[in-house]
């Protein structure tokens, strides 16, 4: 017989107890030497995504604005806009100092600070629109994957090593443009969307969505259902042409909730796959969105303007 599911009741406050002190979500790091603490950007905005749209109860409202409050110390300070892995300047547990910043971490970063009403959706619109440009997509790089080219995004605000193409990081771009409201913005980065999300839809039918796929499709991601779930969550924002890529992967997502979101299973990793990161506080806050009536509301990060973007016009390149 199947062990009964926790209530609900019982996984919100399980999942704020293992909330750290910094307001980080917290994750673990499999390396050689053993299990690394570590308190990221990364963890910590995607569950204050989720807490936004489940936390009702004082407690939960606290642990949100706590989340958010951690996400404002991950911002660079050379790069207004850019977010970090980590906080800047070495505090709290991690794996290595001195990443930079990186698309991935400031999508997410957007993303929950626009739903939690800490930054406003204009503002992240026009800071995203001068920070992706460095990152577009050039001619071909050794070791590059055939699909890696315009207007698909690098990794990070790096300008010797932008890094490799990541699908799954692309994702999480158009997830956060929709977030801040570019579909509707009539700004050129309401052209770029529909033609970034063709690009990773394209990329991503012609490989089944495996673990040996994910090393070419998305190298800083560990599991098919992290690819599955940036999809989803997407389409979710409003980004436009997701709905085939959306489709073919809800199963791999619909695997992963039957499962219960197992929170030993890994969810990143670096670029040559090692070493692995696990967050069960994550995956409890996904158990919790699954079980809850609406996981995921894209209203609860409205992005609604008034008059013209000729700022973010203005920091745009074709791509």
């Amino acid at each position: 017989m199947a062990e009964p599911a926790p209530r609900l009741a019982d996984l919100l406050a399980d999942l704020l107890a293992l909330q750290a002190s910094s307001g980080a979500f917290p994750s673990q790091v499999e390396t050689p030497a053993g299990c690394v603490a570590d308190e990221s950007c990364f963890v910590t905005a995607q569950a204050a995504l989720l807490l936004a749209a489940l936390g009702r109860s004082e407690a939960a409202i606290h642990a949100h604005g706590r989340a958010l409050d951690f996400l404002e110390t991950c911002e660079d300070g050379g790069l207004p806009g850019a977010f970090r892995f980590y906080p800047q300047g070495g505090r709290g547990p991690r794996l290595v100092d001195g990443l930079p910043p990186d698309a991935d971490d400031t999508a997410l970063a957007w993303m929950a600070l626009v739903g939690g009403r800490r930054r406003e959706a204009r503002e992240g619109l026009v800071r995203l629109a001068g920070l992706l440009p460095r990152l577009a997509c050039g001619p071909l790089r050794r070791g590059d994957p055939p699909f890696a080219r315009a207007p698909l995004l690098r990794t990070w605000f790096h300008e010797s090593d932008p890094g490799p193409v990541d699908l799954t990081v692309n994702l999480n771009v158009l997830a956060a443009l929709a977030a801040c409201g570019a579909g509707r913005s009539g700004c050129s980065l309401s052209v770029l969307m529909p033609r970034l999300a063709g690009r990773v839809s394209a990329a991503v039918s012609q490989h089944a969505p495996s673990r040996s796929a994910m090393r070419v499709l998305s190298p800083y991601y560990a599991h098919p259902a992290e690819l599955a779930i940036a999809a989803l969550r997407a389409r979710a924002c409003g980004v436009p042409g997701l709905d085939g890529l959306a489709a073919s992967l809800a199963p791999v997502d619909a695997r992963d909730r039957a499962a219960r979101r197992p929170h030993d299973r890994p969810l990143y990793c670096n670029a040559h796959g090692r070493p692995l990161w696990r967050a069960p506080a994550l995956q409890l806050a996904r158990q919790l969105a699954d079980r809850a009536t609406t996981p995921f509301d894209p209203s609860l990060s409205p992005a609604r303007f008034s008059g013209g973007f000729h700022d973010c016009d203005a920091q745009v390149r074709p791509c």
